[in-house]
């Protein structure tokens, strides 16, 4: 039976140059890649929700 050991793994610490470069790639807005517009929902979710959590008539029970 064959024992793999893995390489221990130290910690990387990312220098301030680093650190810029990927703050600077995180905040960059995305590029818009065509001028279709874009779904934004105003409202439909609310109402939905109110859908959802309205009451509703209770069901007539069956005979057993």
């Amino acid at each position: 039976m064959s024992v793999q050991t893995t390489p221990a793994l130290s910690p990387v610490r990312a220098g301030v140059a680093e650190r810029a470069a990927l703050t600077a790639l995180v905040d960059e807005p995305e590029a818009p890649f065509s001028d279709a517009p874009v779904y934004t929902p105003q409202g439909t979710g609310v109402l939905l929700l109110l859908a959802l959590l309205s009451p509703r008539a209770p069901k007539e029970s069956r005979p057993s």
